[in-house]
């Protein structure tokens, strides 16, 4: 009987263990992957983001952003990151844009190539939640504001 107790209390323990994964580790195989004709690049970020946000685009940046040339170099520079909170009926509602400028140079060519752009997004939660729930939504439209982000600029290049 005492082996049967420890087995349930055993069982018990390992199912309401559960894992969630980070929203970076989800986004890694949703982003797209791009190759510059250049030999440097940059990031450069001209507004605060939150926390989040800014690890999801220094991941995207370091790992799907590539780069082979014999020269040259890219500057990708982020502006005007905003996110909106607002209430709808019975619920809440996240909208978030980003808006963005790519510069190529390349002193062989003397050719400066300017790609900008702007990304919006949306989340949102109806009745009854959490503020883990909501919390969660945010991180979701933030994931899904840098998933567009890539699809956006792989479409312009």
């Amino acid at each position: 009987m005492n082996k049967l107790l420890s087995f349930i209390i055993f069982l018990f323990l390992i199912s309401s263990c559960s894992y969630s994964a980070l929203p970076i580790d989800k986004m890694s195989s949703e982003l797209e992957s791009m190759t510059f004709e250049v030999v440097q690049k940059k990031l450069v970020v001209e507004d605060s983001l939150p926390n989040n946000v800014d690890k999801l685009l220094k991941k995207w940046f370091d790992d799907k952003v590539k780069i082979n040339g014999f020269d040259g170099d890219m500057t990708f520079v982020v502006k005007e990151y905003q996110e909106n909170i607002s209430s709808i009926n019975k619920g809440k509602r996240v909208d978030i844009s980003l808006k963005f400028e790519v510069y190529i140079k390349k002193p062989t060519l003397s050719k400066r190539v300017i790609t900008k752009g702007e990304i919006e997004t949306y989340g949102s939660l109806e009745g009854s939640f959490t503020l883990n729930e909501f919390d969660a939504i945010i991180q979701n439209t933030q994931l899904d504001l840098i998933v567009r982000l890539s699809r956006d600029l792989k479409s312009k290049i």
